[in-house]
């Protein structure tokens, strides 16, 4: 150990319980999140080790073998100081740790990927009835920047780890108060389950007496235990965006400051909200908002969106990133603190946002697009946190013709809608055409039919949304409509496969096929053509289908299926009414753009959704 590091480890050792405010006086940025059973156990994305550690799901502890290391610069352990040092008033930092056992801690500080400054080293002998207290307040002295984190060296046998949390003396603005609003429909054991889970966090929360959790049941059917923290309001089935308003209004009139949308199933770690309302009592701008991770619950160490811009289409943030990886995470987490791309939105998954700066209520979408177009037209601050992230499941499954009918209305929605949205008329058209053009190589005719309502309905402006906020008429057309695209048992299907022409030529397909439209226009394409099983994560890849004139597409469990075959003269005829509504658009572009921005102002009012959900007038 260097003289340096030695002095500072005597400094801290002699600090260490003494000068330091009442626990009380501080408040908690983060705390430790251990694994949990059922929602993610990971390792890596919680404790790094170097030799085996003992994990105890149970006690929420950490065993530490003697002369082991555990470092906990994880994904969901790290503190992001650059975040909460831009965004937050800090008054200090201290970093608190509870166990058993004789132990060297260091505290590092994350620059960069490649470069750590030791802020302290000390031994401390953990108590689990008292609190080691490290002062880190130090920190901004080098650079308010990058990731601050601790490891652990157990220097005697039979050392754990109980409790961890870094802290600061600033304290919590009192008016801050959050409604964690959750909609559900129809899936009562999900909901019964969540609202089990938050009373139980609730009633022992650092921050419980100023959160409550407000249910709204689309389908009246919820049964939910009765507990002073969670209510339950029966509300008609206008989707995401009436049961989310709903709570929203409610919120509002019981004086919270912020919302939390969150689903139903509360696949979150607790320790989620926590840091979420600590985020926003202390931030300094009060249009800070926070937008929540989401994690395929099939692939729990990668992420699959960590917040999302909107530009014509959804665009996921740093997709595929590997967890695990410190490097990987920590470059997410710089990029996140230092940019915050226009267009920015949150999804409905978990999105924290304060009361006061909602200008423009939900436009009646019923579902899907409902969380772009609320981030987009309100002028919030959004911020990703670290460890405030859902695990839910696949997308991939959810692409049933009803959704892309969905999809493709929001998107048409934005563009003409949002004064920040505004595209040419091409530009509009251009966003139908990919859709038609995505599924037509996949033969999936049914989901064309869909998307070509969408485009209709569309064209009807925005009067159709606002007397049709359930999309009942769509949502029957469409049920009567899909015979072929829906899931089945996969029993049911032939899964042999064979290749065609050019079939194992991956570089030539991709040339030849293209301009054929996957077929559609060469002879008998249907005898000669490939048959492809197409796995759900190869769904969205156009290299998958080339050249295949038959596909057979899995669900991500692999145990359903669908299959679509080329049908030459159902793609004739879908293009030929795709292009007439593409010159119907192009002659009414402007018509509708100017009535779609000044009925938007006037549906997306809490009058409108009001009298939508059948409330009275608010006194």
């Amino acid at each position: 150990m260097s003289a340096a590091a030695d002095g500072t480890r005597k400094s801290l050792m002699a600090s260490v319980g003494q000068d330091t405010p009442p626990i009380a006086q501080w408040t908690t940025l983060q705390n430790l999140i251990f694994p949990e059973k059922g929602l993610c156990l990971e390792p890596h994305l919680f404790v790094h080790a170097n030799r085996f550690m003992a994990q105890d799901n149970d006690l929420s502890a950490y065993w530490i073998p003697q002369n082991s290391v555990a470092k906990f610069d994880t994904y969901f352990n790290a503190l992001c100081i650059a975040k909460w040092h831009k965004c937050c008033a800090l008054q200090g930092l201290w970093l608190g740790l509870t166990g058993q056992g004789r132990v060297e801690v260091t505290v590092l500080h994350a620059l960069s990927e490649f470069y750590h400054e030791v802020l302290a080293i000390v031994v401390l002998d953990l108590a689990l009835e008292g609190e080691n207290i490290l002062d880190l307040s130090h920190y901004s002295e080098s650079a308010a920047l990058g990731l601050i984190t601790f490891e652990i060296r157990a220097i005697a046998a039979d050392a754990r780890l109980t409790a961890a949390r870094y802290m600061t003396k600033s304290q919590p603005n009192p008016r801050c108060r959050l409604a964690i609003v959750i909609t559900t429909f129809h899936r009562e054991a999900q909901v019964k389950a969540t609202a089990q889970r938050l009373g139980n966090y609730l009633d022992r929360a650092e921050f419980g007496y100023q959160m409550e959790c407000l249910i709204i049941d689309n389908g009246d059917s919820a049964h939910i235990a009765p507990h002073p923290k969670l209510r339950r309001f029966a509300n008609p089935n206008l989707g995401g965006a009436g049961g989310f308003t709903r709570g929203l209004l409610q919120a509002k009139q019981e004086g919270f400051s912020h919302v939390l949308f969150m689903d139903d199933d509360a696949a979150i770690p607790m320790e989620a909200l926590h840091r979420t309302f600590a985020f926003l009592s202390l931030a300094k701008d009060d249009k800070a908002a926070v937008a929540g991770a989401l994690i395929n619950a099939t692939e729990r160490a990668l992420m699959a969106e960590n917040g999302a811009v909107f530009n014509h289409k959804c665009y996921p943030q740093f997709h595929g990133t590997d967890l695990r990886d410190f490097r990987a995470f920590f470059l997410m987490e710089q990029k996140t603190a230092l940019i915050r791309p226009p267009k920015l939105y949150g999804g409905w998954w978990f999105f924290a946002f304060p009361i006061a700066h909602v200008r423009t209520y939900p436009f009646p979408f019923f579902v899907r697009g409902d969380d772009v177009n609320f981030s987009l037209a309100n002028d919030f601050v959004i911020t990703r946190l670290n460890g405030i992230v859902a695990f839910g499941e696949s997308f991939v499954d959810k692409e049933t013709p009803l959704n892309w009918y969905l999809d493709l209305r929001s998107h048409m929605v934005h563009h003409l809608a949002l004064h920040q949205m505004a595209t040419s008329p091409f530009g509009l058209i251009a966003i139908p055409l990919a859709f038609v053009r995505r599924n037509i190589v996949k033969f999936q005719y049914e989901t064309i039919e869909a998307v070509l309502l969408a485009w209709r309905d569309v064209l009807k402006g925005p009067d159709y949304f606002a007397a049709h906020p359930d999309a009942g008429p769509a949502r029957s057309t469409i049920k009567t409509l899909v015979k072929t695209e829906v899931w089945q048992p996969i029993g049911e299907f032939d899964l042999q496969e064979r290749e065609g022409f050019l079939g194992a030529n991956k570089a030539v397909r991709r040339l030849f096929y293209p301009f054929s439209l996957n077929g559609h226009i060469l002879p008998f394409f249907g005898r000669w053509g490939a048959k492809r099983i197409i796995p759900a994560a190869q769904r969205g890849l156009s290299d998958s289908v080339w050249g295949a004139a038959q596909l057979t597409f899995l669900n991500v469990a692999g145990d359903k299926a669908y299959v679509t075959r080329c049908n030459t003269r159902k793609a004739i005829w879908s293009l030929a009414r795709a292009l007439g509504l593409a010159l119907r658009t192009l002659v009414q572009h402007g018509r509708l753009r100017s009535l779609y921005r000044k009925r938007f102002a006037q549906i997306t009012t809490p009058e409108y959704w009001r009298n939508a959900l059948n409330l009275p007038p608010q006194p």
